[in-house]
């Protein structure tokens, strides 16, 4: 009982710190503030200590495409490519380690049933079977955690993966300048609504990940 209480705790913890962090965003970080400014001046430490988090946080079950917006929002379309491709690679990389040298019993449940037929296709087509899922899926986290479960490579695992989210990574940086540029005209009011709708969103997508059975 106590270990499921701190288990609860914990999760609380994460979810307040989500809504806390997209609320900070949500007020300061839009196209034209001045705290854009300061960010971009961190230079190449704040690029890497981004990197960094996207990468650790993705590895251990955070979707990735939650770091792209803010991302949008800070840097210029080039600089933010790379970030995210970056992070999002290394993301995946980390989650596919964890899962075949690290947490085999763990993940190996919450992997969902309709994505282990995936993995028959790796014996014979890794590569293309590796593309069309990062094509269809983008850097979902159970796919690095099935992916490390298999039989497949590391290095084909890493450059399909690559290739795969390219397009996406793309379409999210672009999707997501225009809705900086949105939200900029919310009031407060609106702004603490789309902040509880995304915290409730991160919240069900966290308790699924943490459960087992």
């Amino acid at each position: 009982m106590n270990a499921v209480k701190m288990k609860g705790g914990g999760f609380l913890i994460l979810v307040a710190g989500i809504l806390l962090g997209s609320w900070f965003l949500l007020q300061h970080l839009h196209p034209g503030n001045v705290e854009i400014a300061a960010l971009r001046s961190q230079g190449w430490p704040l690029v890497l200590a981004y990197v960094a988090g996207m990468m650790l946080a993705g590895g251990f079950g955070i979707p990735p495409v939650l770091f792209i917006l803010p991302a949008a929002a800070v840097w210029s379309l080039p600089l933010a490519m790379f970030v995210c491709l970056s992070g999002g690679l290394g993301a995946a990389t980390l989650g596919f380690y964890l899962a075949r040298y690290g947490f085999r019993q763990k993940v190996s449940p919450k992997i969902p049933p309709r994505l282990l037929k995936f993995e028959r296709r790796l014996e014979s087509h890794a590569f293309s079977t590796v593309l069309v899922m990062r094509l269809l899926f983008y850097l979902f986290p159970p796919i690095n955690w099935m992916l490390g479960l298999s039989c497949i490579r590391p290095l084909t695992f890493v450059c399909a993966t690559f290739i795969g989210m390219l397009p996406a990574t793309f379409l999210y940086l672009r999707a997501g300048q225009g809705i900086w540029a949105f939200a900029k005209s919310f009031s407060p009011q609106q702004r603490l609504c789309l902040v509880l709708l995304a915290g409730l969103g991160i919240a069900s997508w966290l308790r699924c990940v943490s459960r087992s059975k």
